[in-house]
């Protein structure tokens, strides 16, 4: 027996009796499946090695790869609203620590104070016709809308109600309820505008909706400037994320919660990881757009926004940083080497050694990378295959000298 290689160290050899031949190396790529059939060249057969490894479990790693940019998790931008009217004052500067809650900006508050003030005055005076009504029975100022009847024919408008019990009681009683439900619905409408005063009052008033640190002010804003600009920037730096945008074919690969692997140009030698936390199940842009280069997409087609959440610390990393993303594959598998499966038409299959013998078995591929192959049925953990097949190989034949892989 020749003394191992180096290569070999943690290599088990036993000598047995039928000799492996060659095989030229085939690939075969289709479906996400990555399959080399392939076979150690050797210049006589009785010199020949054949390798054989155990199915293991284990993950593949994906061949999905995206692109994406660092953004906060958690910003808010004040744009300047014109509906509002003039800008008051900013009570903030760049680089102040704010809270959840805190007022940033004020809007004059003059035309919204007076709307408030007004609908209250009108809430108060349908109130107190409503208690006019139900004390005396009649209401001295008519009111919008309410029904009233002329002086002698049974109206509780001009009269009073005792006489008009004693013409018609049922009449009165008609009239009375007509007056009341009338004013109670005016006085549901006053409270309904009073409601949408005070919140237009209280939106003069911006607050923070996020705890951060304030990146922009602009205090140069006017109405006649529109009201795209931005007043205030907030930014939370403690929850950056990465977002970016799907193909459609890499929307139905992928799901939340699998683990991602990622690297900035600004540093090469570091990596990152994380997990995806948002996919959207709409497109960004529903007729389509060009490809990004690196995402895997199609030429043409859907995009889809999705968020990643860091589960590394982000060190170094700052917004607006570039980040290349490898997927990793979510499931565990049977993986055998890529070069253990042969593809002869249009189906797999690998080498079993059992009893020094071995057997051709038949198999269902999953994903792959550049050394492992998944196996999704045909083989058990454990199972001896041949990593070089001969493809001389037949059912039954005894092996001859092998290696063991560890």
């Amino acid at each position: 027996m020749k003394k191992k290689d180096k290569k070999h160290k943690k290599m088990k050899k036993w000598q047995l009796n039928t000799l492996i031949g060659t095989a030229a190396a085939v690939v075969v790529i289709g479906g996400g499946v990555m399959v080399w059939s392939a076979m150690s060249p050797s210049s006589s057969s009785e010199s020949q090695v054949t390798f054989v490894t155990k199915v293991t479990r284990g993950h593949v790693a994906s061949s999905i790869l995206l692109s994406g940019t660092v953004k906060a998790g958690a910003e808010q931008y004040v744009y300047y609203d014109s509906t509002k009217g003039d800008l008051a004052d900013i009570y903030v500067n760049v680089g102040d620590q704010v809270a959840n809650g805190q007022a940033l900006v004020q809007y004059d508050i003059t035309d919204a104070q007076a709307n408030y003030d007004a609908a209250i005055r009108a809430q108060e005076r349908i109130g107190r016709q409503i208690n006019e009504l139900k004390t005396t029975g009649v209401v001295s100022t008519p009111t919008v809308g309410a029904e009233t009847t002329p002086q002698g024919e049974g109206g509780i408008g001009q009269t009073d109600g005792a006489s008009l019990s004693v013409q018609d009681p049922g009449a009165a009683q008609r009239s009375y309820n007509n007056q009341l439900a009338d004013l109670q619905s005016q006085y549901a409408d006053a409270a309904d505008t009073v409601t949408k005063a005070l919140s237009a009052l209280n939106n003069t008033t911006v607050l923070s909706t996020v705890e951060g640190t304030v990146v922009e002010v602009n205090r140069d804003v006017a109405r006649s400037t529109g009201s795209s600009q931005t007043i205030v920037h907030v930014v939370n730096s403690g929850t950056l994320q990465v977002e970016g945008e799907l193909s459609e074919y890499n929307l139905a690969n992928l799901k939340v919660g699998q683990e991602v692997t990622m690297t900035s140009k600004v540093y090469p030698d570091k990596t990152w990881t994380g997990q995806i936390s948002y996919i959207s199940d709409y497109p960004s842009d529903s007729n389509g757009s060009s490809a990004t280069p690196g995402t895997g997409s199609t030429a043409t087609g859907a995009k889809y926004p999705f968020k990643i959440n860091f589960t590394s610390d982000i060190g170094e990393l700052k917004q607006g940083f570039s980040m290349n993303i490898e997927v990793k594959n979510g499931s565990e598998s049977n993986l055998v080497p890529v070069t253990a499966v042969v593809n002869e038409e249009d189906k797999y299959y690998v080498w079993v050694v059992d009893k020094n013998k071995v057997k051709k078995v038949e198999v269902s591929l999953g994903d792959a990378d550049a050394e492992k192959q998944a196996i999704t049925s045909g083989l058990n953990p454990g199972e001896q295959v041949i990593s070089n097949p001969s493809s001389e190989l037949k059912d039954g034949q005894e092996v001859g000298q092998y290696e063991e892989i560890n």
